[in-house]
């Protein structure tokens, strides 16, 4: 259930926002004294986002949409693979698996069957580096429902080491799947290691072998009463549901439980890049594949905007410039270019898959010819006004439903502490000219920021 961070334009593209949907200033509406007050911030159109705190720190988002009697139910808790440590890697995927196991009140697989009852539908859960997420969808008058089941896993969760054994099980053979026999996984475990030598980014989400075998139920226990708390999560809802409805639900399940103090962490920062890295890897697949990763700064940094629009000048389409280079000349059978908005200084990346009998070094050799000719010379307004068009399209897309709106909101309430840095992002983008984005590109694509990954056939 986990899964890699954003890799297609799209995507990508949640960080993105016309400059005239930010004409209406965000409201603070005075509620009853009793209830938290609320802000009601624009989104797009007229659609307005209704945010709440609990005293217990909990935070709730709730879109009031009643074009189908509907809902998503989200629930972000603010942790993930950057919050483990050496030893330990992996506990933070291990633990969404936890998460839908006994609790005090409900059997093994209850959960699950309540919900499949009841008509929910996208049930999931992933992990990323920075946060875990639960999500469904379901019919609007199951809210009480999902409140009452996702409330009570969060502070009644039963953690033995039968159970986690279990769960370790089932991970370790996800990990087979995904990463040992996977081409692609190995790929992207390699280029994370390689190009971070001392940030917790360095790790896979999904953790080590070595370190799911040593792990003990109390090592679930401890980081369930560490981070699984309302004061490290936020609820979002979107759908068929007023904002006071959605609030008194909310109330009545969850204002009782807890919060908990914030752990003491020390996150490594990762030293300066000197020098480009390089590493092959010999793989069980037929044609060679290529991943390179620069040096990126963390989703709050003024750069973000202007990367966001080099990814869509470089693989947003058909006539993109590394589609042009690499796929109609015949090297590549896909290519993608795509930036990690993540909490911290990440990456950004650009994979190619090449055509048979085709080597990873004729696409690394193009791949640096396209960065040069950005870094050297500004693009024309004619290239710029359609990479605008293609980041403003998908973003609009990337926001049709429910549990789109949802993620997007829970997204940059995780990794950013409030989703207005999604929309400020793509508002900035879209105002990015020529110069600016070739400084950024400049700023970036330099050699020494470069890490590559070369996948070869064994």
């Amino acid at each position: 259930m986990t899964t890699k961070t954003k890799k297609t334009l799209i995507a990508a593209a949640l960080s993105a926002l016309p400059p005239l949907l930010f004409a209406c200033a965000a409201k603070t509406v005075k509620a009853p004294d009793e209830e938290p007050a609320r802000e009601a911030i624009p989104l797009v159109g007229s659609i307005k986002v209704n945010r709440f705190q609990l005293d217990n720190g909990l935070r709730l988002l709730v879109v009031e949409d009643h074009s189908s009697p509907t809902l998503a139910y989200h629930t972000w808790f603010r942790v993930g693979s950057r919050d483990e440590t050496p030893g330990r890697t992996g506990l933070a995927h291990l633990f969404e698996h936890m998460m839908f196991k006994e609790t005090k009140n409900l059997k093994d697989g209850e959960f699950d069957r309540i919900l499949e009852g009841a008509g929910a539908e996208g049930e999931n859960a992933f992990t990323s580096r920075d946060y875990t997420a639960y999500v469904q969808e379901m019919p609007r008058d199951k809210l009480e429902l999902i409140a009452k089941l996702e409330s009570d896993r969060m502070v009644n969760l039963v953690i033995n080491d039968q159970a986690f054994k279990t769960e370790t099980e089932v991970v370790q053979n996800e990990r087979r799947f995904r990463q040992e026999n996977n081409p692609d996984g190995l790929m992207y475990q390699a280029l994370y290691e390689v190009a971070f030598t001392k940030h917790p980014y360095r790790w896979p989400v999904i953790g080590y072998q070595q370190d799911l075998d040593s792990m003990r139920g109390q090592d679930g226990v401890d980081f369930y009463r560490a981070f699984y708390s309302p004061n490290h999560a936020t609820i979002v809802i979107v759908g068929d549901v007023t904002p006071a409805e959605a609030l008194a639900t909310v109330k009545k399940h969850y204002a009782a439980i807890p919060g908990q103090p914030t752990p003491a962490q020390t996150i490594q920062p990762e030293p300066p890049q000197t020098a480009p890295r390089h590493k092959t890897l010999k793989l069980n697949m037929k044609n060679e594949k290529l991943l390179m990763g620069y040096r990126a700064p963390s989703v709050h940094h003024e750069d973000i905007p202007a990367l966001n629009l080099l990814q869509a000048v470089l693989s947003g389409g058909k006539s993109s410039r590394l589609h042009r280079a690499l796929v109609e000349t015949g090297i590549a059978g896909s290519i993608e270019a795509y930036s990690s908005d993540e909490k911290d200084p990440s990456l950004f990346i650009i994979g190619a898959n090449l055509q048979q009998g085709r080597k990873a070094a004729q696409a690394e050799a193009a791949i640096l010819r396209e960065l040069a000719r950005l870094a050297r010379q500004p693009i024309g307004d004619k290239e710029l006004e359609k990479a605008r068009n293609v980041l403003e399209f998908a973003f609009y897309s990337g926001l049709e439903s429910n549990s789109e709106k949802a993620r997007f909101l829970g997204h940059f309430e995780a990794v950013g502490q409030g989703f207005e840095l999604g929309l400020n992002i793509q508002r900035r983008a879209l105002a990015v000219n020529a110069l600016e984005l070739q400084a950024v590109a400049k700023r970036y694509f330099e050699n020494k920021n470069r890490t590559v990954i070369t996948g070869v056939t064994k």
